[in-house]
């Protein structure tokens, strides 16, 4: 018979896999050991490394790069100023990033002579190898960095070394090196522009003093220097021209005319030649004039230039001096143990995930909710061992003695629960799915409360291989058949436990293996329903595990509610599908779960969920 009414529709709803805060903790709580053991370990290990690697030292220096900058312009030989662009910042800091300016600070710093720069400690190194000379501006470079914030003209050298003072050193030699550098940038185009002017004002001068000597020459030559020599010979040439004129006018001094002509042919010629000569000195003085004015200016501005070279500015500052750092900044062991906690936190929850996601054992009511898809009806305490029981105690026994524990409780609740939802019937299998799970304990600890409560019932014991209930309440009986109870020739036995009497409980063992067809079974079993639900308030047939021997199965007919024991952290999912979906293809529908076997201060403390749990806080007050 399968159970009908509303108790089958109860907690048909799965549970959201969502794991919240209380979850994530209950998780952490539940392997508690582990995680201690994996943060430990991280931590450990993280104390080792730090301890172990060198210490780093960080240190800066800051450097302002001038606006304006001052060139010799190369047209009109003069300094100009222009302003600093972005493209001019930029070169200037891949400068700074070169190898050749790494150089410059390399030795300066005398780190090509120090062999525990980049090298081994106590291996000599030749400074003059290459090899040598590449490891060290490799490790110079790798020893500082250079940037800037936007657009802002300050440039961050930082240092690191594992010697706070070199870390200082480096920064500071940088950006003096870099000063130093830009002073001689500055001072290398005047200088260039001042040996380009001294090699024009030579050249000048040369074509000078040339000028002058052919000058002088030609006036030595041509008789420039005479200044009343051009006046003679126009007075030469007037004379000539009256003579001629009045020889002209006597015949007889014709010898003497052509003289007179010739002369003053002559003195034309001279005259002429001297005027021409005379121009050619104008030109000549002209050009020299000209010459000498080069000349001049090119001394002046040879004088400002040198002048100015002794006042050539620094195309950057130093604003910031570092400072020999005193902490290291790595490794930083509060930084890094912090860290190293929270990974191993971290890891350790991930492993803790992962044995939850593995552990497929059944702890709390969402979990046997979702594998067997039926209700739980409640949470069965153990029965918690004080040094008064025997590994054989009853739980009848317990029950009459601790009458107001978490266990009592629980039965109440479980008993209350099935008859308030009107489970459906009177006969009722008690099962579960392997051997070991508390199904007989169960079913005699209900029997105890259900007769507490004044009902007449009786253990319908089918377990004829272990006989466990029986056994707990003192019934040594043989096992009856069928037909001895459906005559009336056999009846259920009262309840001994310790030799005394269990008021309201009586116990009946049948056998199970019958040679009779599947339908005179089943019609047996129907008419033993009737008989028992006849003559007691409650019957509970404890059967082997379902997974085990068949027959559970076989009686399905017998009863009209299935209980499926589920014991706590042990049953595993698997298990419990496997038990529902077995009774489920013979026809039985299981009408709910207990969780049995409960450890109500481990649900509270590692939070596995439900309610179990609250029969531990009523220990001292109620209990």
């Amino acid at each position: 018979m399968t159970a009908q009414g509303p108790i089958s529709q109860l907690g048909q709803t799965e549970p959201e896999g969502r794991v919240g805060l209380d979850g994530a903790w209950s998780i952490v709580r539940r392997h508690l050991l582990m995680v201690i053991l994996i943060v430990t370990a991280f931590v450990g290990l993280a104390y080792a490394a730090v301890s172990y690697l060198p210490e780093e030292y960080k240190t800066r220096s800051t450097v302002i790069l001038t606006l304006l900058e001052t060139r010799v312009s190369a047209t009109e030989v003069e300094l100009e100023t222009f302003e600093l662009s972005r493209l001019v910042i930029e070169t200037e800091l891949d400068i700074l990033r070169s190898r050749d300016f790494a150089v410059e600070v390399a030795e300066a710093l005398q780190f090509f002579d120090e062999p525990t720069f980049a090298g081994e400690p106590g291996v000599a190194e030749d400074p003059n190898d290459p090899v040598w000379r590449e490891k060290v501006i490799d490790k110079t470079l790798k020893s500082y960095t250079v940037f800037r914030q936007g657009e802002s003209l300050a440039v961050e050298i930082v240092a690191e070394s594992t010697d706070p003072r070199m870390a200082a050193n480096i920064a500071n030699q940088v950006a003096r090196s870099y000063i130093e550098k830009s002073v001689l940038k500055r001072r290398e185009g005047i200088v260039q522009s001042i040996e380009f002017l001294r090699g024009r004002v030579d050249q000048l001068g040369e074509e000078l003093s040339q000028s002058e000597l052919s000058l002088a020459a030609f006036i030595r030559e041509n008789d420039l220097d005479d200044e009343n020599l051009s006046d003679q010979l126009r007075a030469d040439v007037d004379r000539l021209v009256s003579i001629e004129s009045i020889l002209s006018k006597d015949p007889t001094a014709q010898d003497e005319f052509e003289a007179t002509t010739q002369d003053l042919r002559a003195a034309e010629a001279a005259l002429h030649d001297r005027t021409r000569s005379q121009l050619s000195l104008m030109r000549m003085e002209r050009s020299m004039e000209l010459l000498r004015a080069r000349y001049q200016t090119a001394i002046e501005k040879l004088n400002e230039l040198e002048n100015q070279l002794q006042f050539v500015s620094q195309g950057a500052r130093q604003v910031s001096v570092a400072r020999v750092p005193i902490d290291p900044f790595w490794p930083n062991k509060r930084t890094t143990l912090a860290v190293s906690v929270v990974a191993g936190l971290a890891l350790a929850f991930i492993a803790a995930l992962l044995l939850e996601g593995l552990n497929n054992k059944l702890w709390n009511e969402d979990q046997t909710i979702a594998a067997s898809g039926v209700p739980n009806f409640g949470f069965v305490p153990k029965i918690k061992k004080k040094g008064l029981f025997s590994r054989e105690y009853s739980p009848i026994w317990f029950l009459h003695a601790n009458p107001n524990s978490g266990f009592a409780e629980a039965l109440r609740s479980l008993i209350t629960l099935w008859f308030n939802l009107a489970a459906g019937g009177k006969v009722v299998m008690v099962t579960s799915g392997l051997p070991n799970e508390g199904k007989s304990t169960l079913t005699v600890a209900l029997a105890a409360a259900a007769a507490n409560d004044g009902m007449n019932v009786l253990v319908l014991d089918l377990d004829s291989h272990r006989r466990g209930a029986s056994k707990m309440l003192g019934s040594t009986e043989k096992l009856a058949t069928f037909q001895d109870v459906l005559s009336g020739k056999t009846v259920g036995v009262p309840a001994y436990v310790d030799g005394e009497e269990v008021e309201g409980v009586q116990v009946l063992g049948l056998q199970t293996r019958h040679k009779t067809s599947p339908q005179d079974l089943k019609q047996d079993l129907q008419a033993l329903n009737k008989k028992l639900s006849a003559d007691y308030d409650l019957v509970l047939v404890d059967t082997p595990p379902v997974l085990v021997v068949d027959e559970p199965c076989r009686f399905g007919a017998l009863v009209e509610s299935t209980l499926l024991v589920v014991r706590w952290g042990r049953t595993t999912d698997e298990v419990l599908r496997d038990t529902v979906g077995k009774l489920a293809s013979n026809g039985i529908e299981v009408s709910g779960t207990v969780i049995n076997n409960v450890d109500p201060r481990k649900q509270r403390r590692y939070g596995y969920g439900g309610y179990a749990h609250y029969y531990s806080y009523g220990a001292s007050g109620y209990h």
